[in-house]
């Protein structure tokens, strides 16, 4: 993989470099690491790396990446391609945890994955600590709605809704449900969405729409769950070769149902 830019602190970025539009990419620390699939940008973005040995991935996507990423050390961020990001996505990676989002996604206004609280909090009665860190998992073709609030170990099934001001806390949505509120409760099984936006439509198109003829957003247990299979090998490992090979394997995965709940 082709090194493009290299800091006095063996901050890399690989393979492709970025274009950006009223962006910056900063780092902080040391043996962090940025790659970047061709057609990449940037645009009103923001990527803080705070800390070190960290790896971002950012995949190729036929919109601009709106982001604002804070990720200190030891974390991995990877997106998978053709996201919509209706504006700015804010993530903050703490405490050597991770965020894996898949394909096809739609991010809508005000959203923020976070996943550390991040102040300590104690049990009065054991004096053990009970707000530890955790990932976030967001499959392939998920819509989350203006707003809500991703907290840490919330796992998101692909097809899935997430609703308007919803806060996901150590939550395992299945897949093809919708689900909303706070706390968050589920709205509805066996669903699934289509990204085409209704606000143009007329009479015509909206009696086009009543029906739908393919089940390419429906998801099945059928050769499930490679794909979480591949992010405890990804984060389990300390090794940074061996872990940008595992990400590429994630990203090389084509099973449809690789993030089946």
């Amino acid at each position: 993989m082709k090194i493009i830019k290299e800091d006095e602190k063996n901050n890399k970025i690989f393979y492709n470099s970025p274009e950006l539009i009223n962006s910056e990419i900063i780092f902080n620390g040391e043996n962090n690491i940025l790659i970047c699939e061709e057609n990449v940008v940037l645009n009103g973005s923001t990527l803080l790396f705070n800390g070190n040995n960290s790896i971002v991935y950012l995949s190729s996507n036929y919109n601009h990446y709106q982001l604002f990423v804070n990720i200190f050390n030891n974390s991995v961020l990877f997106i998978d391609e053709n996201n919509y990001f209706n504006s700015k996505l804010y993530m903050i990676l703490s405490e050597e945890k991770s965020v894996f989002i898949g394909k096809d996604c739609l991010f809508a206004h005000g959203i923020w994955i976070r996943l550390a609280d991040p102040h300590l909090i104690y049990d009065m009665a054991t004096m053990e600590r009970i707000n530890l860190t955790e990932d976030v998992y967001i499959g392939d073709h998920v819509w989350i709605a203006q707003e809500a609030l991703i907290l840490r170990g919330a796992e998101i099934g692909s097809g899935s809704i997430i609703g308007a001001k919803s806060v996901m806390s150590g939550k395992k949505i299945e897949s093809n449900s919708s689900w909303a509120g706070n706390p968050p409760q589920q709205i509805k099984r066996n669903i699934f969405f289509d990204g085409r936006t209704v606000h143009r439509y007329t009479k015509k198109e909206t009696e086009e729409s009543m029906n739908y003829t393919s089940d390419q957003w429906i998801y099945s247990n059928i050769n499930s769950g490679s794909g979480f299979e591949q992010i405890k090998e990804i984060t389990s490992t300390e090794n940074m070769d061996l872990k940008i090979n595992k990400i590429l394997e994630l990203r090389n995965n084509k099973n449809k149902n690789r993030f089946y709940i």
